[in-house]
C-alpha cells in the first residue's frame, strides 16, 4: 500500500507543473483598410476580443486625427485657421512631437506642407506638375514655426491660408495606442504592420525576436532583414507613391523648402526605436535630409536607429549593425555605420 501511495504522489508530482502551465496562445490575424494602408494585425492571444479592441482604436484615432474627417481636430484646425481651437490631448501631443522633430531636422520635416500635397495632386490623385509660380505662392504657407501651441488649454492655431497633415507622424502614433491597448488586454506577442510601420509587442512566442524584412524599393523583395522585439520599425522611400509625367517620376515625399519632391540619395530610410511617432516622422526625415546631413538626426535623437539605403551603400546606426542582415543581391554593397 506504501509503495502504491508513493507511486501515486510520484505522478502528481509530475503531472502538477504540466497542468499549471498555459496552453500557447494561438494566432489570431485580420486585415482592415484604413489610415489610406492596408493594416494587418497579427496578435497571439487567449483573448478572443483582442483584436475588436484593436480595431475600434484605429478607428478611434483616425477619426480624431484625419485631415478629410470633418469632425476630425486636425480638421477643425484646417477650416479655423487663424484663430486658436480647442483639440484633444492627443492631438495637441502629436502636434507638439511633429514641431520637436521639424526643428531638429532643420526644418526638412514640415506638417504643413499638405497645401503643397494637393497642389501636387498627392491627396486626390490628380496629379499636375506644378509651374515656378505656383510653388512659390505654396511655399508661402509652408512653415512649422508659425504653428502656435498653447499648453494650457490644448489649443492650436495655424496661419490663415496655411493647413497641417499628420500623415507623417500619425500611423507611428495610433500603432502606439493600439499596442497599449492590446497589452492592457494582456496581449505579450503580437506584429501589427500599419504599412510602412511595424509595431511589435515583445517577442514571438517561443521567444525568438521577430524578423523584420525591409522591402527593396521597386521590387518584391527585401534588401536587408533585422532581428528586433518590443519596438517599432518605420520605412520611408521613394517607391511608396508617385506618378510619372514625361518620363520623370515624381514621389510623395515632399521638400519643404522647395514644396517639391525631395531629391535625396537615399532610396529607403528605415528607423527603428520605442515610440512609433518617432519612428515614423524621423524615417521621413531622415529621407529628404539626404546621408550627408543624417547626423543632425542621429545626434538628437541618440536612443534610434537608423539603416539608410543609397545607390551603393547602406548607412547603419552601430546600436544596430549587428543584427541587421544584407540579402545576397546587396552584399555587395559598402556598410558605413552612423
Amino acid at each position: 500500500m506504501k509503495k502504491l501511495l508513493s507511486l501515486l504522489f510520484s505522478v502528481l508530482l509530475l503531472i502538477s507543473p504540466l497542468s499549471g502551465c498555459k496552453a500557447k496562445a494561438p494566432l489570431q490575424k485580420e486585415e482592415l483598410y484604413a489610415l489610406d494602408t492596408l493594416i494587418t494585425l497579427s496578435v497571439y492571444s487567449h483573448n478572443s476580443e483582442a483584436l475588436k479592441l484593436a480595431k475600434a482604436e484605429i478607428k478611434r484615432l483616425e477619426k480624431l486625427l484625419s485631415v478629410t474627417d470633418k469632425d476630425s481636430d486636425v480638421y477643425k484646425i484646417n477650416l479655423n485657421c487663424g484663430t486658436f481651437v480647442s483639440v484633444s490631448d492627443e492631438c495637441f501631443t502629436l502636434i507638439k512631437t511633429a514641431k520637436e522633430v521639424s526643428k531638429a531636422a532643420s526644418g526638412y520635416f514640415d506638417i504643413t506642407v499638405y497645401p503643397a500635397l494637393k497642389l501636387w495632386g498627392f491627396t486626390t490623385s490628380e496629379y499636375q506638375v506644378p509651374d515656378e509660380n505656383e510653388l512659390l505662392a505654396v511655399k508661402e504657407k509652408i512653415g512649422y514655426y508659425n504653428i502656435e501651441l498653447n499648453e494650457s488649454n490644448k489649443t492650436v492655431k495655424i496661419p490663415q491660408g496655411s493647413s497641417i497633415d499628420l500623415g507623417a507622424i500619425a500611423k507611428g502614433y495610433i500603432a502606439d495606442k493600439t499596442a497599449e491597448m492590446l497589452i492592457n488586454n494582456g496581449v505579450t506577442s503580437a506584429l501589427l504592420n500599419f504599412g510602412g510601420n511595424i509595431k511589435l509587442i515583445g517577442s514571438k512566442p517561443e521567444g525568438e525576436d521577430f524578423k523584420i524584412g525591409i522591402k527593396a524599393p521597386f521590387t518584391d523583395s527585401y534588401f536587408a532583414t533585422l532581428n528586433v522585439r518590443d519596438l517599432t520599425v518605420s520605412t520611408s522611400g521613394d517607391y511608396e507613391r508617385y506618378f510619372e509625367k514625361e518620363g520623370v517620376r515624381y514621389h510623395h515625399i515632399l521638400n519643404p523648402f522647395t514644396a517639391s519632391p525631395a531629391e535625396s540619395d537615399i532610396k529607403s530610410a528605415t528607423v527603428i526605436g520605442k515610440k512609433g511617432e518617432l519612428c515614423d516622422a524621423l524615417s521621413t526625415a531622415a529621407f529628404v535630409l539626404k546621408s550627408e546631413n543624417i547626423t543632425e538626426l542621429t545626434e538628437s535623437y541618440p536612443d534610434y536607429s537608423f539603416v539608410l539605403l543609397t545607390d551603393e551603400r547602406v548607412y547603419v546606426s552601430e546600436n544596430i549593425a549587428d543584427d541587421l542582415t544584407l540579402a545576397d543581391d546587396f552584399r555587395s554593397f559598402e556598410i558605413t555605420i552612423i
